[in-house]
């Protein structure tokens, strides 16, 4: 007897749930069917999944094991179905995408409109959220692709990565800040800072540099949206690390302008991420050619287009 798809929802439905009995009311089947397909799958198993008890459930360490890839797994099922739906419904479907705020506030509207135009009946989701969160979540399964500045050395095993853009970078201000007319590194000491909440990424790589060249920041904000820094910016005298795509944005009234001090910043390169071998729906192979597009990317062959 094999592993059967059965035997992986009940499973997952008994882990979320917390009881036999609330996972038999989700899925509309009996108690005692419902405890067989998880015995049969402990049986392929060859080990004790969940742990009975007067109090309910619990799963075993085999159990927490199993959970992150029987969910995959069921993940992976559902985009086969939603691929094959969106190619027979004429790309009617859904695509999430998570990014980090530079390309929400540069690129992405350009590409959502032309999206928009081209498929008007499919939804587009939309996560901004730092690097880490993003990887987590497209590791999951919860994201189709994300677009950030991953380290390709330290994910290449577990993500496909393809070079989509550079972004310039730069210390910005408020434009009527005391020291906007600032030319030197040592003048930011003792500065407060806006920063994003990180263990890796482009801006930790940042933080790596302004600590070596003297500054230890002392950073009273911590957020995960370049638009909310924008405002904490505009109220105080705090300092960040924004796109210079924003100072475009200034006659808009950002009111925010770069420092144009004695250190010149590394380009931040951003890279389409998608999970290895697992083919990207189609609406999300389309998506990403409009990204491509918007980029003026040579690379528009890189991921196969279907339809």
């Amino acid at each position: 007897m094999s592993v059967k798809m059965n035997h992986l929802k009940a499973f997952k439905e008994v882990a979320e749930r917390g009881s036999i009995r609330a996972a038999s009311r989700s899925m509309g089947i009996s108690q005692p069917a419902l405890t067989r397909n998880i015995k049969d799958l402990e049986d392929q198993m060859g080990v004790s999944l969940i742990e009975r008890s007067s109090s309910g459930i619990r799963l075993t360490v085999y159990g927490e094991y199993f959970l992150n890839h029987a969910k995959l797994i069921l993940k992976e099922l559902e985009l086969a179905q939603d691929g094959i739906r969106q190619q027979l419904q004429k790309f009617n479907g859904s695509v999430s995408i998570g990014m980090g705020g530079s390309i929400a506030l540069s690129i992405l509207p350009e590409v959502a409109a032309r999206f928009r135009q081209t498929y008007p009946e499919a939804k587009l989701y939309i996560y901004e959220e730092q690097v880490d969160a993003l990887l987590n979540s497209l590791r999951n399964g919860e994201l189709d692709f994300c677009i950030n500045t991953a380290n390709p050395d330290m994910h290449n095993g577990e993500f496909d990565f393809e070079e989509l853009l550079t972004l310039n970078y730069a210390i910005f201000a408020r434009q009527e800040h005391p020291l906007s007319g600032a030319t030197s590194l040592n003048q930011l000491k003792d500065q407060h800072w806006v920063l994003p909440i990180t263990r890796s990424g482009y801006h930790h790589k940042i933080l790596d540099i302004l600590t070596k060249n003297g500054l230890n920041p002392e950073v009273p904000f911590y957020i995960n949206h370049v638009s909310g820094a924008v405002e904490l910016l505009k109220k105080t005298d705090c300092l960040s690390i924004l796109s210079y795509d924003l100072n475009q944005c200034a006659q808009s009234g950002l009111s925010i302008t770069p420092l144009n001090i004695d250190l010149r910043l590394p380009a931040a390169t951003y890279y389409i991420l998608s999970r290895k071998n697992s083919p990207l729906l189609p609406l999300a192979q389309k998506l990403i050619h409009f990204f491509r597009l918007e980029c003026g990317s040579s690379s528009l062959k890189a991921v196969p287009l279907i339809g």
